[in-house]
């Protein structure tokens, strides 16, 4: 059972009035007793009601964009992209909006209730987040209104806006497929991210589909990062020499290993075509440029945010709180054409 705020202010050794100011927000408490009412209510797990702040106050509503892990690519604007957005709907609306960066180890020193309800936060929407981050466990029984782009959760709270990640994988490697490449390769990003997995089963049921037998060893993981992408790139390339094509779950990737291709002595599309994710501005303009699945976050952050509110006002059924985001492939110069197969 949840603690009480009575529970908290005795075990603080403070009136319940103090803890109510406290989370409040008023000023006039000293700051050595906030500290001390915050770990008590960290120790025992309290948060005051929302609903109960929400009815009492007359503030307007705030919802608030959450990004994990924010330390931004600087050649990548997708973080950026869903903030957009988000932003763009409530300038539409009358809720007040807001964004924070957290991190798997912020995530250690404050739950997401104490964070939301501290914050007087009335939903959320939150991108990158990670199946082992202490959110997420979190979340799957939260009774905040919330929504996570690419992560589904079982539970009516909580909605999911994502584009069809197994089948955009899937698209991608079976256009490899019908150019001739039999042999590829792929640089996948983190086994904890539940894009990384869709992603992987898209890969892997083009392969089966077309009677490919899928090789573990051309399928490696670069955390989403170029540098780790690169080097893994060389090392597989250098074990396995028959690989024509490698997919890579994003772009940031696939330019790691068009820069270790290059470095190899070796040609894109010429001696290995590669197929990127995300189709990210510089995509377009890297030599050559890179075929992607394009996702547009943009779109992903306003169906997040609107997705959010019809939560917050209940104004839709559990079984509608799953929204897909149309994906293309963007055809550039870096994918090696071949006789195209007849299934």
């Amino acid at each position: 059972m949840r603690a009480t705020i009575r529970e908290v202010a005795k075990v603080a050794g403070v009136s319940i009035a103090t803890v109510s100011k406290v989370f409040n927000g008023y000023s006039d408490v000293n700051h050595e007793t906030k500290e001390r009412i915050l770990e008590v209510a960290k120790q025992l797990d309290y948060a005051p009601n929302m609903a109960a702040r929400t009815l009492s106050s007359k503030k307007q509503q705030t919802i608030a964009l959450i990004l994990n892990e924010l330390n931004f690519n600087r050649k990548s604007t997708m973080p950026l992209e869903v903030l957009d957005g988000v932003h763009e709907f409530t300038e539409q609306s009358d809720y007040e909006f807001v964004f924070y960066g957290t991190s798997t180890e912020k995530q250690k020193d404050k739950t997401f209730r104490q964070f939301c309800y501290e914050h007087n936060i009335s939903g959320v929407v939150i991108q990158g987040l990670k199946m082992t981050d202490p959110y997420y466990q979190e979340i799957r029984e939260t009774n905040l209104p919330t929504v996570l782009i690419d992560i589904v959760v079982d539970n009516p709270k909580v909605g999911t806006v994502a584009i069809d990640n197994e089948a955009a994988a899937y698209e991608a490697v079976d256009y490899l497929i019908r150019n001739n490449h039999h042999k590829i390769g792929m640089i996948n990003g983190s086994r904890n991210a539940n894009v990384s997995i869709f992603r992987e089963a898209g890969y892997r049921k083009a392969l089966e589909r077309h009677h490919i037998v899928v090789n573990e060893e051309y399928i490696q993981y670069a955390n989403y990062e170029e540098d780790i992408a690169y080097f893994i790139t060389k090392n597989l390339l250098n074990n396995h020499s028959d690989i024509t094509a490698l997919f890579c779950a994003s772009d940031i990737m696939a330019i790691g290993a068009m820069r270790a291709i290059k470095d190899m002595g070796k040609n894109v599309p010429g001696d290995i075509s590669i197929i990127g994710f995300d189709d990210i501005v510089l995509a377009s303009y890297v030599t050559p440029t890179l075929t992607s699945v394009a996702q547009d976050m943009q779109k992903i952050g306003y169906e997040a945010a609107a997705l959010l509110t019809d939560i917050i006002n209940k104004e839709m059924k559990d079984t509608e709180n799953f929204r897909i985001i149309p994906h293309e492939i963007k055809y550039r110069e870096s994918v090696k054409e071949g006789i195209k197969n007849a299934d």
